[in-house]
Formats: structure tokens, C-alpha cells, sequence
């Protein structure tokens, strides 16, 4: 199908994007285009002007600052999965990044676009609850962090305005046991069901813990009655057994012509246990 009748900008910074959609409530960002073109072409998506940030400066960079790694939002897939320093201080990212869907999307889709479209079997969103994240956001008013557990509120919906611009992703490096783990029909398709585990370790034993599960549910989320399974216990079978065990009784699980909520439920209990056990493994 053709596009629908629209205007293109591209400003060549950040404040004019901002601008433009302020003074247009019908205007949307485009940034790898890997998800809305295809909405466009469906007319699931019809805006009055498409603002284009790839001539917006600094939006590319993934760079160290502090305790934290700053990851603009213009930065494809690829680069995000195959940047030494992503691999030296969050491999997770790695992991969850060569998931998405096959190189040719990956190397046009930007981990911006991907969290701005909240899609709950997104690797990114997923990834940013899993390390505890943030994305800073810009409009004519400032700027503003939003933690992830704040950020994501259903399918395809966040808490960012529609006059602001998603600027840059806020990640805090860390080295306890973590792992990823995504199940789908066949490589680069959606995942059935993403998980993902953190988990801080003392002495073999869990003092905290953050697991998340995508996909399977209608949004990404953290599985608490999971992570409090984990949480003072030593990290073994029997542990990772229970986490996964609370995953499935508690969440509540979507069913389509993919797989039945019993699927689901059963298939998340399996990664669950797997990535219980692969984290804990890590020192």
C-alpha cells in the first residue's frame, strides 16, 4: 500500500524536532522507520508530518559516563551489539541485541525508536528494566529522566509525551550474575516469550534480584513473586526451579494462534529456570 498524504521535515537539531512537534500534535518522530513504515503503509498509523532525526547531531554515540553507559537514541541495532565497550560492560545487551529480527533490520533500527514503540516483545525494552535503566527525553519544556519501570504502561503505550523526543538511554554498568534468554518459532521472528534475570550474589547466595519477562504477557514487566523466590536463597536448581515455578502462576499470559496461555505459561517457567541458573553461574 502507498503512505498516506504527509509532510516530511528533517531538522538538523534536537530543539527544532522538539519545536515541531510542539506546534503539531499530529506530527510523530521517525528514527530507523523499521517499525512505523510498515504502520504508514498500513494506514494503522496516519501523523501530518513525519520528523526525521537522522540529521539531528550526537544521537549516535554510545559513550561511558560515570557508572552508567549513554546510548543515544539514533544508535542502530548493529552498533549497539558490536560496540566493544557495550561488550565489556553490558554483554546482556549483546545477548538480547542478536535477537532482533536479522541484520538487514538491525542495521537500520535504532534502540531509541525500538523503546519509544514499547512493542512488549521489544529485546530493548526488556533490556532496559532487566539493568534498571533510564531514557532521557526532551521537549520545549526541558528535559526530563524516566526510569523504565516507569516507562512502559501497556502494548505500544509509554509515558512519553507526544511533544517529546526520546534524546538518549541511560544504562548502569554492572557485573552480577545476569543472563538473556528468548524463545521464538525460528531465528528473527518475534520471541514467544523474552527473559531476563539480574541478580547481585554474596558468598553463593542471592541478596537481590531482578527478572523480567516480555512477550508472553501484554507488556513487559517485572516478575516480583519470581524475584522473591531467588532473593536470600543460594542460586541452584532448586531456587531457579522455584523462580520459574512463581513466574508462571503469576503472571498473566496472552494467547494467539502462536502459542495457548498454557504454552506460554509453561515456556516461560522453562526460561525462567534456565536463565536463574546461567545467572547465578556468573561471578
Amino acid at each position: 500500500m502507498k503512505l498516506p498524504p504527509l509532510r516530511y521535515v528533517a531538522p538538523r537539531t534536537v530543539e527544532e524536532a522538539c519545536a515541531l512537534l510542539d506546534a503539531d500534535e499530529d506530527a510523530k518522530i521517525i528514527a530507523g522507520g523499521q517499525s512505523l513504515m510498515p504502520l504508514l503503509a498500513m494506514r494503522l498509523a496516519m501523523p501530518s508530518t513525519l520528523v526525521d532525526l537522522g540529521r539531528a547531531p550526537d544521537l549516535g554515540r554510545i559513550e561511558e559516563a560515570g557508572e552508567y553507559l549513554r546510548i543515544g537514541a539514533m544508535t542502530t541495532h548493529e552498533r549497539v551489539i558490536t560496540s566493544p565497550l557495550v561488550r565489556d560492560r553490558l554483554p546482556l545487551l549483546v545477548d538480547a541485541g542478536r535477537n532482533i529480527a536479522h541484520v538487514q533490520i538491525r542495521s537500520r533500527g535504532t534502540i531509541g525508536g525500538s523503546i519509544a514503540h514499547g512493542d512488549n516483545a521489544g529485546e530493548w525494552p526488556l533490556a532496559l528494566l532487566t539493568l534498571g535503566g533510564s531514557v532521557e527525553v526532551q521537549s520545549v519544556r526541558g528535559r526530563r529522566l524516566i526510569p523504565a519501570e516507569e516507562l512502559f504502561l501497556g502494548p505500544y503505550m509509554t509515558s512519553i509525551q507526544s511533544d517529546e523526543v526520546l534524546t538518549h538511554v541511560w544504562l548502569p554498568t554492572r557485573t552480577s550474575g545476569w543472563s538473556f534468554h528468548e524463545a521464538a518459532r525460528r531465528a528473527g521472528d518475534y520471541g514467544l516469550a523474552l527473559v531476563g534475570v539480574c541478580l547481585d550474589l554474596a558468598a553463593g547466595t542471592c541478596t537481590a534480584a531482578t527478572l523480567v519477562v516480555g512477550a508472553a504477557a501484554g507488556t513487559v514487566q517485572r516478575v516480583t513473586a519470581a524475584e522473591d523466590a531467588i532473593v536470600g536463597s543460594e542460586v541452584d536448581a532448586r531456587a531457579a526451579r522455584s523462580a520459574g515455578e512463581a513466574a508462571a502462576a503469576s503472571l498473566s499470559f496472552i494467547s494467539d494462534i502462536h502459542g495457548t496461555r498454557e504454552y506460554r505459561a509453561h515456556l516461560v517457567a522453562g526460561l525462567v529456570e534456565r536463565a536463574v541458573v546461567e545467572a547465578g553461574g556468573r561471578r
